[in-house]
């Protein structure tokens, strides 16, 4: 590529949007940041230093006080929280919990978000989160919204969680994923929600190829790549 490529990837939970971003990284000689990762790191900083997640002013005091530490490669984004990484620590039931109610915090999304918008610059990325093409990316080169339906989401994530060596049932996670999806789009700052401008994609009955298939179709077709 010539120029810097951004895409953002949007969608709800266990939609397939980190496996997309990561398979594209790679083929696209791009880097991968995975906005919730950012505030599931400052969730877990909250629980560390017995934080109320509720309270937006502590919430926001603790996150300006840098103890969170993001690298970007074409894999993943890794974590790493004064200094020690904790990567794989983000994604357990207590974080899982609290993360939508910092994610909620007005001020807390504004001060992540121009963290966000400053990691993107001059390199190609992707983006990948519930508000990327929104929020984060708003100018990205192909804006993409995954969707699917709300079993298989369920049935993805309880994989996910699987390989991290966390073991839920599938009522747990499918039950977690509804609310999340309500917590999302009924939020009143940056609700999920589908741009105008998104190329969107049903990932229910197609593989991984496939979907990366046809946004690397629509990459040429905008003359991308």
């Amino acid at each position: 590529m010539n120029k810097k490529l951004v895409i953002a990837i949007d969608g709800p939970v266990g939609v397939g949007k980190g496996t997309l971003a990561v398979r594209l990284a790679k083929k696209l000689g791009a880097q991968y940041l995975y906005t919730g990762g950012m505030y599931r790191a400052l969730t877990l900083v909250c629980l560390m230093k017995k934080v109320d997640v509720s309270d937006e002013e502590k919430v926001l005091g603790l996150f300006k006080k840098k103890l969170i530490e993001i690298k970007l490669t074409d894999l993943e984004t890794r974590v790493f929280i004064e200094g020690k990484e904790i990567t794989d620590e983000i994604f357990s039931s207590e974080v899982t919990k609290n993360v939508p109610v910092v994610a909620s915090h007005p001020n807390v999304r504004r001060e992540m978000v121009h963290w966000q918008k400053k990691m993107t610059e001059g390199i190609n990325i992707i983006v990948e989160g519930r508000d990327s093409a929104t929020d984060v990316a708003p100018n990205a080169d192909l804006k993409i919204y995954l969707t699917a339906d709300v079993n298989v989401r369920a049935q993805r994530r309880l994989k996910q969680l699987q390989k991290r060596g966390l073991n839920p049932s599938f009522e747990e996670v499918l039950s977690s994923v509804k609310l999340r999806d309500k917590q999302d789009m009924g939020r009143e700052a940056s609700p999920l929600r589908v741009v105008p401008d998104a190329y969107v994609i049903d990932t229910t009955n197609l593989t991984i190829e496939e979907t990366v298939e046809k946004v690397m179709s629509k990459l040429q077709e905008k003359g991308l790549i």
